[in-house]
């Protein structure tokens, strides 16, 4: 015995047969997925809760992973999270990343540093070597941690003044 379905987002006619689960919402969880769908400041989020809402409708994994741009397996995982932890599955926690490798300690320490001495990176790395400190990352890497601090490195050109 067979159910048929329309999917909205593919326009398709899928056939699912009763032995795969089918995933039902109630109003309010339809109400909650729409407006998620469409009110949410995360894409990532809005896509999720889309493809959920086109799962219920009876889309097949395989249609809604291929109308969203995603793995089948992708579109079963959310669902799964969905009915696991509701509406809060949706939205993903943030990743750590890689640990930085200068520890808050000596980010302070370039700090002072450059507020009392100023200068460029050179001059920096130059100063902390010989307070026998190692700077164990690229120019570039620093320059985007002063950065982030609030420093504005400007370049100096010699060869102009000539």
């Amino acid at each position: 015995m067979f159910d048929i379905f329309c999917c909205l987002t593919c326009h398709a006619v899928v056939i699912r047969s009763f032995v795969m689960k089918r995933l039902l919402l109630s109003e309010e969880q339809q109400k909650t997925l729409r407006d998620i769908g469409v009110f949410h400041g995360d894409a990532r989020v809005r896509q999720r809760a889309q493809a959920i809402i086109c799962v219920a409708q009876g889309c097949t994994y395989k249609n809604a992973a291929a109308d969203f741009g995603v793995h089948m397996s992708t579109v079963a995982q959310w669902v799964r999270r969905w009915e696991r932890d509701g509406a809060g599955s949706l939205v993903r926690a943030t990743y750590s990343g890689r640990p930085a490798k200068l520890a808050p300690e000596l980010l302070e320490r370039l700090r002072i540093d450059l507020q009392m001495h100023g200068g460029s990176v050179d001059q920096l790395r130059q100063r902390l070597s010989s307070q026998a400190i190692d700077l164990p990352v690229h120019e570039v890497t620093l320059l985007r941690h002063l950065k982030k601090m609030g420093f504005v490195m400007k370049r100096c050109r010699t060869d102009a003044l000539k």
